[in-house]
């Protein structure tokens, strides 16, 4: 057990400096900084039922007996209430019984008591419990619990997170402290943010991407399950939505349109910026499982006459919204497919060669109604980081990028061997 937790804390007696009575400990307020919050306040509940609010350095003693009362340095009618400030947070108000992230596991943990230390007079909040032990002891049932478990020669295992590491998610802080709280989650890995989300429910969900940065919450978003990638979207605001859809590449944002209501996809293609809302509605033009389906327009391509030292800084001023630059592609001015080169060979060979001069001139390549399995065998077979899409004309339209195929024939692979085992 801890030296200290709220829930040995949350209605114990208070008594003033005479030893009368003045009402019970109904809540701790923090001020919500820093690796160890201090507690600078508390919320009373006096004999009248009326809630005050005071500071908490009107406490003259914390004994360390749960049934003891609180002493407080003051005599009953000297006590005044006091109020809030806009960054201070209430414990049991907007933490216990919550969800918060443990950032450094990676997951979501509901709190079912909190931690406090005594130090110098002062309580901090050193992390929060989840798990079996903190829920028993909230239930004030944790030492019944005990001794059964020692009957059977087990143990109650305990769940803290240290405050440090853990964002809140359902409090009722304004938005500029959320974007402030989710600082910690925000420099995880999109894939682990993904992982985090999908514990939680939609409107949770919703909190997180609004507070997160357009370009963290679209990679985020792209990680996450195809059945939760739409609901996601679905749920925040169109703008944000709309904003969050342009930081994406233009096959994963049609991707995620193509699973909404067509009246909601229509809505965030009309608030996305018109050269977006154009490439991403020309994909959606292709069936989610062919060649068509599965490119992203971004892409480079370069003409046959270019140097390599004037591609090497066309890619340096220009390329940074490509999907991948691991093959160039040389096209002619009405955009057909002539050859390919890697990036390693445009860096190897001699600055003043063209393009045309060091390229290939045979491309393995798809046409847009190619199925996903011809275009896995091909990169399969030609070792392919991507595969480029051409019409019947030979205009490049597209490359489809090993990644996002893999994302598609993967858990097909999962789905089939889960099969097995129940056969």
């Amino acid at each position: 057990m801890p030296a200290l937790s709220f829930s040995q804390l949350r209605h114990r007696p208070l008594v003033d400096a005479e030893g009368a009575a003045v009402g019970r400990l109904e809540d701790l307020v923090v001020l919500a900084l820093g690796a160890r919050p201090q507690v600078t306040k508390f919320s009373l509940r006096r004999p009248d039922r009326e809630e005050w609010i005071l500071p908490w350095d009107v406490v003259a003693d914390l004994p360390p007996d749960p049934g003891a009362p609180i002493r407080l340095r003051s005599r009953a009618s000297d006590l005044s209430p006091v109020t809030l400030r806009t960054e201070e947070m209430r414990l049991g108000k907007n933490v216990l019984d919550k969800k918060v992230v443990d950032t450094a596991r990676k997951k979501v943990v509901r709190v079912n008591d909190i931690e406090l230390e005594e130090r110098e007079g002062r309580l901090h909040v050193i992390g929060v419990e989840g798990g079996l032990r903190g829920l028993l002891r909230h239930l004030k049932s944790e030492r019944l619990a005990e001794r059964l478990a020692a009957l059977v020669g087990a143990e109650l295992p305990r769940e803290v997170v240290p405050w440090e590491v853990l964002d809140t998610l359902e409090t009722e802080l304004t938005r500029a402290k959320r974007q402030a709280v989710y600082t910690k989650l925000a420099k995880l890995h999109p894939a682990d943010i993904a992982d985090i989300m999908e514990e939680l429910n939609p409107a949770e969900r919703a909190e997180i991407l609004a507070a997160l940065d357009e370009a963290t919450a679209a990679e985020a978003i792209t990680e996450a399950e195809p059945e939760v990638q739409a609901s996601m979207v679905q749920m925040m605001e169109p703008e944000k939505a709309a904003d969050i859809l342009e930081e994406m590449e233009p096959d994963e944002a049609a991707d995620i349109l193509s699973d909404l209501p067509e009246a909601k996809a229509e809505e965030l293609l009309e608030s996305m910026a018109p050269e977006e809302a154009q490439e991403v509605e020309e994909l959606l033009e292709h069936e989610e499982d062919t060649a068509g389906g599965l490119m992203t327009t971004e892409h480079v391509a370069f003409a046959p006459s270019l140097t390599v030292g004037d591609a090497i800084q066309r890619i340096r001023d220009e390329a940074k919204e490509a999907e991948t630059i691991y093959y160039l592609y040389v096209t002619d001015p009405q955009e057909r497919l002539l050859g390919v080169l890697s990036l390693r060979e445009l860096i190897l060979a001699d600055p003043g060669r063209r393009l045309e001069q060091i390229m290939h001139p045979e491309v393995i390549s798809v046409r847009p109604e190619t199925g996903l399995r011809e275009v896995a065998e091909l990169q399969t077979k030609y070792n392919l980081l991507a595969l480029p899409v051409v019409s019947g004309e030979g205009e490049m339209l597209g490359i489809i990028t090993v990644d996002d195929v893999l994302n598609l024939i993967l858990p097909m692979i999962w789905k089939k061997r889960a099969v097995k085992r129940f056969l």
